[in-house]
């Protein structure tokens, strides 16, 4: 009996410490709680007084600034000016070193300034001048409303039109050294650079590719085709253009272009008026752009093809007319970041009455090597031959051509 009321007595003050332990472990827990609680109000409050300090030191620093009238506008109204040179060496190689119309030695082309600037959210210009050796005349100057309506845009003023793909662009920012032959032969020597209006409308999208019209009237001032600076309005030209993306590394650049106009006489000439009976010039074209440039190497690799058809019929007085065609094409291949080879081949009969069987070509291999994003350097050879010339023509340039300016190098 003794022993069975002693082992209750153990199991009683064992219960009655555990009880005691657990309510001091209890406490513990609250106050532990209290003073994390405690800790992290206090941090929130220094944090707090920290950001209010930094934000009262930037605001007594922060300096009022006083706009005068004009000072902002004048400076953000400033045009976009741009310079690209262009000059050569040229070596004729027959016995005489020179022809009847070239020399070998150093030449200057031209030093191209171009003027661009937004003139208000609807609309940009741009102006082009041409400095060359003993003159100076306005290449383009244009002004173009970007958006008058959906996908289309107004230009007006003098531009080098839309005929094909090349003759858009600038004599320093071509592929080659020169046009090809059949451009300045059927659309004349500067190609076809004219005044007026140009509508471009982005048409919508047709089978996965992209279709653009261009619809330009213009004065007949290519003497070349039509009136010169006599009574020549409206020149019309229309450019149809389909693009489509092959695959992610190729694209097919298809276009079509018709033009016609008037190239009689209508005006005065020495107080005289002059109203020659409508003759007709017209002209179609076809080009073809494929490009293959692969998307992880495009800096160092691309492969190109490019031609052009041309085909003219101008009427003459009496029942003369001038019927011409011709065309060029090239291959272009970059191999490394800074080179470029290329072969380009032209043909074309002569731009004269009774041309059949008449006919010029041209070969014309040529690398170019990009010193930097604003100097590049050409090396090319020309062999022109044909029924009509009494020989062979062969010649070597070497081309430096240099730009500054945010647009350099720019094609039009």
């Amino acid at each position: 009996m003794i022993f069975r009321l002693l082992i209750i007595v153990i199991l009683l003050s064992i219960n009655l410490v555990l009880a005691q332990d657990s309510t001091k472990v209890i406490e513990l827990e609250r106050r532990l709680k209290a003073l994390e609680e405690k800790f992290e109000q206090s941090e929130l409050e220094k944090i707090m007084k920290e950001a209010e300090s930094i934000a009262t030191e930037k605001a007594e620093k922060k300096e009022t600034k006083v706009f005068k009238s004009g000072q902002r506008s004048l400076q953000a109204l400033n045009p976009e000016i741009s310079v690209a040179s262009d000059a050569f060496g040229q070596f004729i190689l027959n016995k005489d070193f020179f022809d009847e119309e070239n020399r070998s030695g150093a030449h200057f082309r031209v030093a191209e300034v171009q003027i661009q600037s937004p003139l208000d959210p609807f609309s940009t210009t741009k102006v082009i001048l041409e400095f060359k050796p003993g003159d100076v005349e306005f290449a383009e100057a244009y002004l173009t409303w970007n958006r008058i309506l959906p996908n289309i845009s107004l230009t007006a003023g003098k531009f080098r039109q839309q005929f094909g793909v090349v003759n858009r662009w600038h004599a320093h920012a071509l592929d080659q050294f020169d046009f090809p032959l059949a451009l300045t032969t059927i659309l004349g020597k500067e190609g076809l650079n004219q005044m007026g209006i140009s509508l471009d409308w982005l048409l919508p999208p047709l089978f996965k590719s992209v279709n653009y019209l261009t619809l330009q009237l213009t004065n007949g001032q290519n003497e070349h085709l039509f009136a010169g600076e006599m009574f020549s309005f409206p020149v019309v030209l229309v450019h149809f253009k389909n693009y489509r993306d092959l695959n992610r590394d190729t694209y097919l650049e298809v276009g079509f272009t018709g033009m016609e106009g008037t190239n009689n006489l209508r005006g005065y000439i020495a107080g005289e008026k002059i109203k020659e009976p409508v003759r007709w010039t017209r002209l179609a074209g076809l080009d073809l752009s494929f490009l293959w440039e692969p998307v992880a190497r495009a800096r160092y690799q691309y492969f190109l093809w490019r031609s052009e058809l041309y085909y003219v019929n101008k009427e003459l007085p009496g029942t003369n007319k001038i019927t011409t065609w011709g065309g060029y094409s090239y291959l272009e291949y970059k191999f490394a970041r800074r080179w470029h080879v290329g072969m380009r081949f032209d043909y074309t009969q002569p731009f004269k009455i009774s041309n059949s069987g008449k006919y010029l070509y041209q070969i014309v291999p040529y690398v170019t090597w990009w010193q930097s994003p604003w100097v590049k350097l050409r090396l090319q050879y020309n062999f022109l031959n044909g029924n009509v010339i009494d020989q062979a023509k062969n010649t070597l340039r070497l081309q430096i051509t240099w730009a500054i300016g945010p647009h350099k190098h720019e094609r039009y």
